[in-house]
Parts: C-alpha cells; structure tokens; sequence
C-alpha cells in the first residue's frame, strides 16, 4: 500500500493530457497539473494525485483522483501509450503486490512502481496484464507460461481482505532460484549432478537467453538438453531436426577446462609444423542451444545468414586459403593473421549452421559478445535485435508469447537494461 508522504516530483515524469473536473479544464504536462498557467498539483501515472491546490483542492497528501468523484484524465503515459483515469473498468483491488520479488502497489486495479510508474492492470479476478506498446490492445494478458511468482495482498474492490498468490508451477521451479536459473536447470537434464566448476559454467553461458526469455520460447518449441557419448553434440549438425540437444560429456568437460583456464576463446596450433592455428570457442552449451534457437528463426532470417555465410566464407578462402598440404573446412590461420580473421572461430567457416551456432555461442557471454563484434559486427547487430526486438527475427507463432513473457520479465527483474552490456 503506497503511504509516502513526501516525493520528489523533479526526479519523476508524470503523464500529460488534460483533466476534467467540476466543470474545468486542467493541462498535464509531464504530471505538472496546470490552471490558466498557474501550478495546481501534480498527477502520477498509477493516478495519485499530490501537492494540490485550486479547483483540486489543498492537500499536500497522496490522493488517488477516486477521492475527487468525476475527475477524469485523458493524454499519454511516459512512454507514449494511450492513458485514461480512472480505468475503463472503474475499480479492482488495492494493496501492495510482489511480482517476482519486486514489490509493487496496487490502487483500484492500477498495478505501479513504487515511483508511481503505471505498469499494468490487476483485477479481483487474479488476472494480471502488462502494458505495453508492443501488445496489439496496448496490454499483455499474462497467463501459466508468461507470468512470475505472484503474491497480493489487500483488498478487493468490494473492500473484503483478499490474499492472492500465483507460482510457477511449483514441483518444477525452485523458489531459492531465479527464473533465469530455473529456466537453464530445466533445460539442462541432469543438472544438479553436475559439479559446482560445471554448474557455474553452464549457468555463465546460458544466462543471457534465459533471462531474456529465449531460452523458454526455444526449450518450448524445440526440446531441451542432456549429456550424452556422441562424440559431438547432436542438435542441428546436419540441419535434421533432433528436437533435443546431446552434448558429448568428453567435450563438455574440456570445454568447461578451457573456460575456466582460457576464457571464452583460445587457439590450437594445426599442421604438420604446428605452423597454422585455428581459434576456438569453449562455450559448447549454447553453440548447440545455437542450433536449437535456428529452427525458431524465420525464413527471412536463415535466408540472411546464409548469404552472410557465404559471402564471408568466399572472402576468406581467397584471403586464407589453405595450403595443399592442410585439409579441413575450418579457418586455419598464421599467428599473424589472427587479428584478421573472418570468422569468430575456425569452425564457423564449416557451414552456415556452424556459423550460426558458433556466433551464438560466441554472443552469449559478455567478453566472447564483444569479440563477435569486432569480427563480425553484422551478425553482432543481428543477434542484439534477436533479444531486444525478438519479433523480427523469430517465427510469428511465437511472437506473442515472447513479447508478452519479455515484458513481464523486465518489470520481475530479470530481463534487465545492462542485459547485453
């Protein structure tokens, strides 16, 4: 329940339109409430209303516009999107709400921050929506796939006490864990007999898809991954769909050597001589989850990568060729030439779905990401619109799920601003 008595109205931007009210006409500007020009109060976006004077009357107080009967406001919010106070519905619960483990404040179904910052809407039904300009109504329903552990407790509109709780499937999340981590112990099968050195690795590289929400649009359409003996991992080799990703537990472990020896990227001498390296990537984990995430990517998109691909492999093979005694598809390099590499890593140049997989890989942790885009910045560019604007890079089907679960991600916590920096 919002009780502050003092707010600092210079750090906070309110909405702007105009109010109605016993027959005069208010502007708002950015929350500053105005009469012919003269300051009259100010106006917060969840409809609370402070420091009034003039028609509102003088109350330094919060208020929420209920308190001034037939107050009406029509304009914009902060970020553009339509806003009519009161609500459409003209009431809901009040009282403080947790989402995820972030708290919030409820007033007549205005779900807000504790600055005032109008989120969303929550009825006496449970039901809980999300505004947000990329939902086609302005707002995102939230639902068992998209919504965060939940917990209100206050009123219902009617006045009666009302406790309501909402939780991710229980028997599957643990509530010691963040969704971020859920999500990847979901998806790797076996996780928890995996050391403490193997648990932190896979948690390090696969953080940013789950915390964006990619990782459970791409675990729910296309499977999901467990340690195996196949010599490589089986996901999206040969392009046949498999569904599931396999990694080899032999490399799984080198990789997890070379992560934590070398970092991200180190390189291995290759021919007769040793006379020719070739950069490596230790980050097998989301290279697969890479092949997985491909299979959601629309037409367009592969289509892309593919002359990306191509036209980066044609460049190098006439820049680098291999000398006739080294076979291989990989790029293999001189020591000096490292620097001026095309691809991420050797093995990119084997096929596109290798480069896709490769730079994927590469995108997910923070020092390989800033490589990729020092040697690839296309595909660095493509990747950022993949987790900032999902929408135009993966399949319409999963449009809707993945906008509406990354807005309820951002306000939980998880899908942070300094996510990819």
């Amino acid at each position: 329940m919002v009780t502050q008595s003092s707010v600092d109205l210079q750090k906070i931007n309110g909405p702007s339109g105009f109010i109605e009210y016993a027959g005069a006409m208010l502007v708002v500007d950015y929350g500053k409430v105005y009469q012919d020009g003269t300051p009259v109060g100010f106006l917060f976006e969840d409809g609370y209303l402070k420091d009034t004077s003039g028609p509102l009357g003088l109350s330094d107080q919060l208020r929420p516009i209920e308190a001034l009967p037939g107050l009406t406001f029509r304009g914009i919010d902060t970020s553009g999107l339509a806003l009519k106070l009161p609500l459409a519905n003209h009431g809901g619960p009040t009282g403080d709400l947790t989402y995820n483990g972030i708290r919030l404040h409820v007033v007549n179904g205005r779900l807000a921050t504790l600055d005032h910052r109008l989120v969303g809407v929550f009825g006496d039904d449970g039901v809980l929506c999300l505004r947000d300009g990329a939902a086609k109504d302005g707002e995102f329903r939230l639902d068992e796939v998209t919504q965060l552990n939940t917990l209100f407790q206050g009123n219902k509109s009617d006045g009666k006490p009302w406790t309501h709780e909402f939780n991710r499937q229980p028997t599957l999340y643990r509530k010691d864990r963040s969704y971020a981590e859920n999500e990847i112990i979901r998806y790797f099968m076996g996780f928890d007999a995996l050391s403490t050195v193997q648990k932190r690795y896979v948690l390090e590289t696969m953080t940013l898809w789950a915390a964006s929400g990619i990782l459970q649009v791409v675990r729910k359409s296309e499977g999901d991954a467990s340690l195996g003996n196949v010599k490589h991992g089986a996901a999206g080799v040969t392009a046949v769909r498999t569904g599931n990703a396999t990694f080899d537990k032999e490399e799984f472990d080198r990789d997890v050597v070379h992560y934590n020896q070398r970092g991200p990227h180190f390189t291995v001498g290759r021919g007769p001589n040793l006379d020719l390296v070739e950069v490596r990537l230790s980050l097998v984990v989301p290279h697969e989850f890479g092949h997985q995430l491909e299979f959601t990517l629309t037409q367009a998109a592969q289509d892309h990568i593919t002359e990306m691909y191509n036209q980066r492999r044609k460049t190098c093979e006439k820049v680098h060729a291999l000398p006739p005694h080294i076979a291989g598809y990989s790029e293999f390099l001189r020591k000096d030439q490292v620097e001026r590499r095309h691809f991420v890593s050797g093995y990119s140049k084997s096929s596109m779905h290798e480069y896709w997989a490769e730079c994927v890989a590469a995108f997910s942790v923070k020092g390989s990401r800033e490589i990729l885009k020092q040697f690839d910045p296309e595909m660095h560019a493509l990747l950022t619109r993949l987790v900032v604007k999902p929408q135009s890079i993966l399949r319409i089907v999963l449009h809707e799920t993945t906008a509406a679960l990354q807005a309820s991600l951002k306000l939980g916590g998880e899908y942070t601003d300094d996510l990819l920096f």
